[in-house]
């Protein structure tokens, strides 16, 4: 019989927000997945490694490169999806962690959707949202009332004209773009109706209610909340 893939959210950093789902499931499961990146360094593993003894388990890394590359992305992601197929095939449960929702900007979801479409058993498992975090960190809501909110990818040059519209926006993975981001929500005056907070609920974290005081070298775990009307900060 074989297994199941589970594509768990485990929350944007601090290990108290994840789901009592997620850690039954890291627990449960045979196998847990791991995204590694260009570096050594495995954020969500440190994270759920505060919860979970993830030594009991077995363990495998699978390759996100951080590029726009499409076919090194797709190389990636068919390689990792065969790696879970196989474990998948010997019968055994496995959880693929990712950082926040795994249905918001999360590159487990390009892997798990191999996996769905050769024909295994596959589930997105909700976790809590960076975006969410971000704004409780900044003591406000994202949205109240008829007000609508737009999320954006803040690396994306084309997101720049959804900040002329209605609505509450997000802007997410702004990473080395982070300063042009900056610059157009000065140009609009919006930059006083912002909020940014870098490695929310990781070491490091950063709250800045100015954003005149960013660092254009601030990490990519960097949201930025931008309201329709200035906030109290």
């Amino acid at each position: 019989m074989r297994g199941k893939l589970y594509s768990v959210g485990i929350g944007p950093g601090d290990p108290e927000l994840m789901t009592l789902k997620s850690v039954r499931l890291l627990k449960e499961c045979d196998v847990v997945a791991l995204p590694k990146g260009d570096t050594d360094i495995m954020t969500a593993k440190n994270i759920v490694e505060q919860i979970v003894d993830l030594d009991a388990k077995e363990q495998i890394a699978i390759y996100m490169p951080m590029t726009k590359d499409m076919a090194v992305m797709d190389k990636a992601h068919r390689e990792g999806a065969d790696v879970i197929e196989k474990l998948l095939d010997e019968g055994k449960n496995v959880v693929f962690i990712t950082l926040g929702c795994p249905t918001i900007y999360a590159t487990c979801i390009y892997v798990h959707k191999l996996v769905l479409a050769d024909g295994y058993d596959a589930e997105l498992v909700a976790g809590v949202t960076s975006i969410c975090a971000v704004a409780a960190k900044l003591n406000t809501s994202l949205c109240e009332r008829s007000e609508p909110l737009i999320i954006l990818p803040g690396s994306y040059k084309d997101s720049a004209k959804f900040l002329d519209g209605p609505g509450n926006k997000v802007l997410m993975k702004s990473a080395s773009e982070i300063g042009r981001v900056r610059d157009d929500l000065r140009a609009r005056g919006l930059i006083k109706n912002a909020g940014m907070v870098e490695r929310c609920g990781l070491p490091g974290e950063k709250v800045y209610r100015n954003l005149e005081e960013i660092d254009p070298a601030s990490s990519y775990f960097s949201v930025i909340l931008v309201k329709e009307k200035e906030f109290d900060k």
